[in-house]
């Protein structure tokens, strides 16, 4: 079951990327995943393997987005997902972080991703802390 969607504004254009668990994603759909575990792991364009309720590596996470957003650029109509085992924590963690670096994101990043995704992304205070953080140093480059 997807989670919701995230409407990125890209180059002029605006980019769908749905989210929930790597295993709902959309057929045809070029996905990143989180979750090692997928059944459908094989599949995912992306991957970035992040203990369940945990943080990714930020400079890992900083160089998987960066490709994922060159893709988006490439191919703006194309379909994306972002996902884990139940699209809420670390999904809604990476779904704030690319929305940052794509200048998405107005004033407290946290709020902003649970008001465009869904209300239960982004799990725990430890993630909550990190996509505060990974914003400021974005603001700080």
């Amino acid at each position: 079951m997807l989670r919701g969607r995230l409407e990125l504004p890209l180059g002029g254009q605006r980019i769908s990327i749905s989210g929930g668990p790597f295993d709902a994603m959309p057929k045809g759909a070029r996905g990143l995943c989180l979750e090692a575990r997928a059944a459908r792991v094989a599949e995912a364009e992306w991957q970035l393997d992040v203990p369940d309720f945990g943080l990714p590596d930020e400079a890992a996470l900083r160089a998987v987005l960066a490709d994922m957003l060159a893709a988006m650029r490439a191919a703006p109509d194309g379909a994306y997902h972002i996902g884990c085992k139940a699209g809420l924590g670390r999904t809604g963690t990476a779904m704030a972080c690319l929305a940052i670096l794509a200048g998405a994101v107005e004033g407290d990043p946290v709020a902003w991703l649970r008001a465009a995704y869904t209300a239960e992304a982004i799990e725990t205070p430890a993630q909550e802390d990190f996509v505060r953080r990974f914003a400021r140093a974005g603001l700080a480059r």
